[in-house]
Protein backbone atom coordinates (compact mmCIF):
# COMPACT_ATOMS: atom_id res chain seq x y z
CA UNK A 1 0.00 0.00 0.00
CA UNK A 2 1.05 3.54 -0.72
CA UNK A 3 0.00 6.41 1.56
CA UNK A 4 -0.88 9.55 -0.38
CA UNK A 5 -0.83 12.65 1.81
CA UNK A 6 -2.98 15.61 0.81
CA UNK A 7 -3.69 19.04 2.25
CA UNK A 8 -7.23 18.14 3.34
CA UNK A 9 -7.03 14.38 3.77
CA UNK A 10 -4.98 11.29 3.05
CA UNK A 11 -5.62 8.31 0.82
CA UNK A 12 -4.19 4.82 0.41
CA UNK A 13 -3.37 3.25 -2.94
CA UNK A 14 -3.43 -0.56 -2.98
CA UNK A 15 -2.88 -3.15 -5.67
CA UNK A 16 -5.82 -4.48 -7.65
CA UNK A 17 -5.14 -7.93 -6.19
CA UNK A 18 -5.43 -6.58 -2.64
CA UNK A 19 -8.60 -4.65 -3.56
CA UNK A 20 -10.22 -7.76 -5.06
CA UNK A 21 -9.29 -9.81 -1.98
CA UNK A 22 -10.89 -7.21 0.27
CA UNK A 23 -14.04 -7.15 -1.87
CA UNK A 24 -14.30 -10.95 -1.78
CA UNK A 25 -13.88 -10.96 2.00
CA UNK A 26 -16.58 -8.32 2.43
CA UNK A 27 -18.90 -10.26 0.14
CA UNK A 28 -18.39 -13.54 1.99
CA UNK A 29 -18.92 -11.90 5.37
CA UNK A 30 -22.16 -10.31 4.11
CA UNK A 31 -23.70 -13.76 3.50
CA UNK A 32 -25.76 -14.77 6.55
CA UNK A 33 -24.06 -17.61 8.44
CA UNK A 34 -20.91 -17.56 6.29
CA UNK A 35 -18.66 -16.17 9.03
CA UNK A 36 -19.66 -18.97 11.40
CA UNK A 37 -19.32 -21.60 8.66
CA UNK A 38 -15.79 -20.42 7.87
CA UNK A 39 -14.82 -20.47 11.55
CA UNK A 40 -16.21 -23.99 11.96
CA UNK A 41 -14.36 -25.16 8.86
CA UNK A 42 -11.08 -23.74 10.10
CA UNK A 43 -11.32 -25.97 13.18
CA UNK A 44 -11.34 -29.15 11.06
CA UNK A 45 -7.83 -30.55 10.48
CA UNK A 46 -6.85 -30.60 6.79
CA UNK A 47 -6.35 -34.38 6.81
CA UNK A 48 -10.01 -34.81 7.76
CA UNK A 49 -11.27 -32.76 4.81
CA UNK A 50 -12.49 -34.30 1.56
CA UNK A 51 -9.90 -34.42 -1.22
CA UNK A 52 -12.52 -34.26 -3.97
CA UNK A 53 -15.67 -32.20 -4.01
CA UNK A 54 -18.87 -34.17 -4.32
CA UNK A 55 -20.84 -31.45 -6.02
Amino acid sequence: PLLITGKRSNAVLISEEDWMAMQETLHLLSVPGMRESIREGMEIPADQCAEALEW
